[in-house]
């Protein structure tokens, strides 16, 4: 029995080890926009989301948008990162309400948004969403023209008309979106083997 739990022990170690070294990697980078086109407006009247698909399920720990101020006084102010799932009309799929929300602070023109985040999620098609709702107070540009271009959608929160799908290089604003792959094999080995091990000490 001493044996039985020293190896189920080690197992179990050996997931939080490989787990912990896993190596995070982009699911979505547009890249930077070269700016060249008029900005989208970030604000109580527009929100902007992009779309990515992950294969696998990921641990999520950063989601960024290349984002400036409308004036110097815009740094300390906040907005909202968000995710969707995937409506059946390619949009953010709102009638089920937001996977994961968090209040971000502009720091500077560039990128912001989240880091060290730990946020799962199964593999599918979602939305990364950068909002500023009635707690937040950001006026923001997203500048246009990001290299690697992805589905976008836009929100006009006054008219409450919901996310609506865009089209054209005009609307690819920049995201970046990080995650560590989740060791689910490993987890169901080691699940597998306490489950054996349990099922031995009963009978003993």
């Amino acid at each position: 029995m001493k044996k039985l739990t020293r190896s189920l022990g080690l197992i179990a170690i050996l997931a939080l080890i490989l787990s912990s070294q896993a190596k995070a990697d982009f699911i979505l980078d547009t890249g930077t926009p070269n700016q060249a086109g008029s900005a989208l407006d970030l604000s109580n009247s527009q929100w902007l989301a992009a779309e990515f698909t992950t294969t696998q399920s990921t641990q999520i720990n950063s989601i960024q948008g290349f984002m400036n101020g409308v004036d110097v006084n815009q740094v300390g102010n906040s907005f909202t990162v968000a995710l969707y799932g995937n409506a059946a009309n390619n949009r953010p799929d709102l009638a089920t309400g937001e996977l994961f929300a968090q209040q971000a602070t502009f720091t500077a023109d560039g990128w912001n948004g989240l880091q060290g985040l730990n946020f799962a999620l199964d593999a599918g098609t979602y939305w990364a969403a950068f909002e500023v709702r009635s707690t937040d107070t950001l006026e923001g540009l997203m500048s246009v023209f990001a290299p690697n271009a992805v589905q976008t959608a836009y929100n006009d929160n006054t008219a409450n008309f919901g996310y609506v799908p865009t089209t054209g290089t005009n609307y690819n604003f920049g995201v970046q979106i990080s995650s560590v792959p989740v060791p689910s094999a490993l987890w169901l080995f080691a699940t597998g083997l306490i489950a054996i091990g349990r099922r031995r000490l009963v009978k003993g």
